[in-house]
C-alpha cells in the first residue's frame, strides 16, 4: 500500500487540476468583459456569495446528509461527531499558538484562523477515498466491494461533515461576521443568548444540516432520495440547488484573487512616489510572507503531525474506515467556504487578500496530502 505513491499523487494532483480549471473560469469572469464591467466584480461577488451561503449550501447540506446518513451509520460511526469537534478545536489551538510565533497580519488573522481550523471536509476527502477504495486492503473491510466501500466512506464523511457544520455555522460564522463590523458591539447577556439561538437554529446552513440529519434518520430518506415516489421531485430539487456549490465556491476564490490583484495595482500606483509608503510596503511584504507560511504550515503540516501519533496508539470505536476518515480530514487544506462567507458578510477585501494563500496552500497540498495519506494508511492497515 505504501508503495503506491504515484497513483495517489496523481489522484491528489487530479483534484487540484479540476480546481485550477474552474478557477481559471472564475478569474477570467473577474477580468472580462471590460465593457461595461466584468461579470464578477466585488459587488457581484457579495450578492453571489449571499445566494451561495443562504441557498446553495443549505440545500447541498440537506441533500448530501439526507441521502447518505442512516440510523446504522449513526450507531456505527458516532465517534466521528466528537472527533470532528475535537479536530476543529485542535485546529484553532494550533492556529493561536503558531500565530504567537509567526505574527500574521492582524487584519487577516481571524479569517485565516477559521480556515486553519476548518478543512475541506467533503469534496476533496471523498475524491481521495474513491481512489483508496480501489485498493485491496481498504475494500477488504467491505467484502472487497468497491461500490460498497465508496458508499460507506461517503456516509461516514457526512457524519464528520455534520460536526463541521455545527461548529462552523455557529462559532466560525459568528467570528467572521463580528470581524466584518467596524465597531465592536456591547451586548447584554439576553442579547448574546438571542444571537446564539439565532445562529444555532435559524441560520440557513444550520437549518439545512438539521433537515439533512432528520431526513437521513427517518423514512423521508427513502421518500426523497430513493425510487419513484411522490416526494422524489423535492429531493431532486434539493440536489439541483446544491449542485453549483463546488463550482461557485472555486470561482469566488479565483475572482477574489483577480480583484485583489487589481486593487493592489491601483494602490501601488497611488503611493509609488512616496518614500515612506514604499518602506512601509516592504515591511508589509515581509508580514505577508509570514502570514502565508503560518496559514500553510499550520493547516497542512502542524495539525496532522500533532494528531497522527495520537491515533497510532489509540483504538477508536467503529471500523478502520472511521479512523482513516478522521486522519484524512486532519490533513486536508482549508475550506473555501470561508471565502464565500467573507464576501457574504461584507469582508470581500479580506477574501481578496487571502485568496493567493489559498491557491498556494492547495498547490502545496498535492505533496503534503499524498505524504499524510500514506502515513494514515500505515497507521490504519499496518
Amino acid at each position: 500500500m505504501t508503495q503506491s505513491l504515484l497513483p495517489l499523487l496523481g489522484a491528489a494532483a487530479g483534484a487540484m487540476v479540476q480546481v485550477l480549471i474552474i478557477a481559471t473560469v472564475g478569474y477570467i469572469c473577474a477580468k472580462r468583459p471590460k465593457d461595461p464591467a466584468p461579470l464578477l466584480t466585488p459587488d457581484a461577488l457579495k450578492v453571489i456569495s449571499r445566494v451561495a451561503n443562504d441557498v446553495f449550501l443549505p440545500c447541498l447540506s440537506a441533500a448530501v446528509l439526507g441521502a447518505r446518513i442512516n440510523v446504522a451509520n449513526l450507531k456505527g460511526d458516532w465517534v466521528l461527531l466528537p472527533a470532528g469537534v475535537a479536530a476543529t478545536a485542535l485546529g484553532y489551538a494550533v492556529a493561536d499558538l503558531t500565530a504567537a510565533i509567526l505574527r500574521p497580519t492582524p487584519a487577516l488573522k481571524p479569517a485565516l484562523r477559521v480556515a486553519i481550523a476548518h478543512p475541506n471536509a467533503f469534496a476533496l476527502p471523498l475524491l481521495i477515498l474513491q481512489y483508496l477504495c480501489e485498493r485491496p486492503s481498504v475494500k477488504e473491510e467491505f467484502d472487497n466491494d468497491e461500490a460498497a466501500c465508496t458508499a460507506e466512506a461517503a456516509a461516514s464523511l457526512c457524519l464528520y461533515l455534520t460536526a463541521w457544520h455545527f461548529v462552523f455555522w455557529s462559532y466560525a460564522y459568528g467570528t467572521l461576521e463580528d470581524a466584518a463590523k467596524t465597531q465592536r458591539e456591547d451586548r447584554s447577556k439576553a442579547e448574546t443568548a438571542k444571537l446564539w439561538c439565532k445562529r444555532l437554529f435559524l441560520q440557513p446552513n444550520m437549518i439545512g444540516m438539521y433537515a439533512g440529519v432528520i431526513i437521513g434518520a427517518t423514512p423521508l430518506r427513502r421518500l426523497l432520495f430513493r425510487g419513484d415516489t411522490p416526494l422524489r421531485p423535492i429531493g431532486l430539487a434539493l440536489e439541483t440547488l446544491g449542485a453549483p456549490v463546488v463550482a461557485v465556491t472555486v470561482m469566488i476564490m479565483a475572482a477574489a484573487l483577480a480583484n485583489g490583484h487589481a486593487r493592489r495595482r491601483r494602490t501601488k500606483r497611488e503611493f509609488s512616489s512616496v518614500v515612506e509608503n514604499n518602506s512601509h510596503a516592504s515591511k508589509e511584504d515581509t508580514r505577508d510572507v509570514a502570514t502565508a507560511v503560518w496559514f500553510i504550515l499550520a493547516r497542512l503540516v502542524i495539525v496532522p503531525v500533532i494528531a497522527y501519533p495520537i491515533f497510532s496508539v489509540i483504538n477508536l470505536p467503529g471500523g478502520r474506515m472511521t479512523t482513516l476518515i478522521i486522519l484524512l480530514e486532519l490533513a486536508m487544506p482549508g475550506a473555501q467556504t470561508v471565502l464565500v462567507t467573507l464576501n457574504a458578510v461584507g469582508s470581500g477585501h479580506v477574501a481578496e487578500e487571502i485568496a493567493p494563500w489559498y491557491f498556494l496552500q492547495y498547490a502545496t497540498a498535492i505533496v503534503t496530502l499524498t505524504a499524510f495519506t500514506v502515513w494514515a494508511l500505515h497507521i490504519v492497515y499496518r
